[in-house]
Parts: C-alpha cells; sequence; structure tokens
C-alpha cells in the first residue's frame, strides 16, 4: 500500500502528578514530589536525558496476528523537560503518569495545587504529505484500521493534595481537539526514602467517556473489515499502578527503573482492536540530569 511519505507525531499518554514540586528522584523533575516551599514555582525549567532499555506489552492487536501478546524490547532516549514562568508552565515527561502539558497554575501552597490545563497532549497524528487512496484490500483495510489516528487535545483541571510523602491528584479534562469526549483520573502516590534508594508507588483509575473509548477502541461501520468488525462500546474506568525505583551514581546521573500495569475491563476488551486484558511496561536505564 503506497501512502507517499508520511509524517508521524507522536505523544505519550499524559497525567503528569506533582507537577509544581520538586522531584522525587533527581531524574523525574515535576512527575512525582512530595509538598515543597512555595519557592518551588520560582521561573526556570529543567531538561533531564535517559538511555533506557523497555519491555513492553500492549493489549492492542498487531498488524500481523501471530504477533498479538508478544512482548516488545527496545532501546531508546528518554527525555523530560519543563519549563516554569511566573504562574505559567509547559511540562513533559516519560511516564504513563506524564506528556506534554501547557497551562497556568490557578494556586500554590504548600498542601495544596490548582492547574488550569489549557492543552494536556496525547496520542499520535499521522500527517500524510499525499491524499492517501481509500483501503480497498482486506490487508489495506486492517493496517488502515491499527494505523488510525489517536491524537486527543484537551484541556481541563489538575488538583493535586500533599500530606507529607504522599500526594492525591484528580483531574478531569475535555478534548477540544476533535471533540473526542471526556477524560478523568484520580491517583493516589507515596514515596520511601530507603538509604540512597528513593521508592515511589502511584496507583489509581482512568475514566474514558464513551465517546472517548470508541474514539480509541470502537469500530465505524465505514472501517470495519472481516478481522475487526464493527463495535460500539460504552464508558471505562482503567485501574493502574506505577512503581519506581532510582539511585543517583553522581551528581547528574541517576540510575532509575519504572515497572507499570494497567488492567482494562471488559469494555475495552470487548473491542476487536483489543487482544489482552492487561498492558505491562518495564523500563530502565540511566539518566542525566542538567
Amino acid at each position: 500500500m503506497e501512502y507517499g511519505k508520511r509524517i508521524v507525531l507522536a505523544v505519550l499518554a499524559m497525567t503528569t502528578l506533582g507537577q509544581a514540586h520538586p522531584v522525587w528522584s533527581a531524574a523525574s523533575a515535576r512527575d512525582r514530589a512530595p509538598p515543597a516551599p512555595e519557592s518551588a514555582r520560582e521561573n526556570g525549567g529543567f531538561l533531564e536525558l535517559g538511555l533506557t532499555a523497555q519491555i513492553e506489552r500492549h493489549a492492542l492487536a498487531h498488524k500481523n496476528p501471530d504477533d498479538n501478546g508478544d512482548g516488545d524490547f527496545s532501546l531508546g532516549v528518554m527525555v523530560s523537560a519543563g519549563y516554569q514562568h511566573d504562574r505559567y508552565f509547559v511540562e513533559a515527561t516519560d511516564s504513563w503518569f506524564g506528556g506534554l502539558n501547557l497551562g497556568v497554575n490557578l494556586l500554590q501552597t504548600p498542601e495544596l495545587s490548582v492547574d488550569l490545563l489549557l492543552a494536556n497532549i496525547a496520542g499520535h497524528i499521522s500527517i500524510e504529505s499525499d491524499e492517501p487512496p481509500a483501503p480497498v484490500t482486506e490487508q489495506e483495510r486492517n493496517d488502515a484500521i491499527l494505523d488510525r489516528d489517536s491524537l486527543f487535545i484537551a484541556a481541563g483541571t489538575r488538583i493535586t493534595a500533599y500530606r507529607g510523602d504522599s500526594l492525591l491528584q484528580l483531574r478531569l479534562l475535555s478534548d477540544w481537539y476533535d471533540d473526542n469526549g471526556l477524560q478523568a483520573s484520580a491517583r493516589l502516590g507515596h514515596r520511601w526514602q530507603v538509604g540512597n534508594w528513593n521508592f515511589q508507588g502511584i496507583v489509581g483509575a482512568r475514566y474514558y467517556s464513551s465517546t472517548f473509548n470508541n474514539y480509541l477502541y470502537g469500530v465505524t461501520d465505514a472501517e470495519a473489515s472481516q478481522r475487526f468488525p464493527s463495535h460500539t462500546t460504552g464508558h471505562a474506568w482503567i485501574p493502574e499502578v506505577e512503581l519506581g525505583a532510582s539511585y543517583p551514581l553522581s551528581r547528574d546521573w541517576v540510575y532509575t527503573s519504572r515497572l507499570r500495569f494497567k488492567q482494562l475491563p471488559a469494555s475495552v476488551t470487548d473491542s476487536p482492536l483489543v487482544t489482552d486484558d492487561q498492558e505491562i511496561f518495564l523500563t530502565t536505564g540511566i539518566h542525566y540530569v542538567f
């Protein structure tokens, strides 16, 4: 199938935890942190680069059905960055609980942070240099479904409460890019310091409205193929957990490791695009913090 030159833009799923506060580890500059003085809102930024090894098992169908359920191993470069000016911020982290956010802080105290997210960007979009032909064969229809866009650009509110080494975060977002529904999340995080080791745990759940759930996992009549029949679903609650550990190797170098897990409900797994009820992601690597 000749689609011409294609540009693919991709952004990690995002729901950054504790954007306004110092790190839980030196290598995770705004996504997981306990309370901090209001000086944490001073102007400035950070940049972190990491060389990582990743093992991941996604629940989405592969183009080759024989590969469904297989884990993928990859080496890559992870980038986390953030910048704060007055109450405006931009942040990007490599975590399931991170990503690209642009927003403004409405309230900041040592115990509570309230942010207005003007743009919370997730998913991917493919930009074709030429208008692609309509899929005709069964294989072309299958490939078109699996390659379709999943870009989600939303605005909403993020509230984070801090108590000791724990935090609770609530988030509500509505897509303004293409009216693809609502996302919400509730998460509880805690950190433990053991010698020079820093351990973190985050548990919570995401909510997808029926519109957003169908955007990701539904199949319209126009898209349907023999392998992927038309499918409509309702809303979804998706439990998830992330466990992390980090160890400072020097002033600027940090070793980190993370394990992430999602349990997918029937409103997701009933989709013909989904082949498993769990997603697992393990990454480990060395990060340099500027």
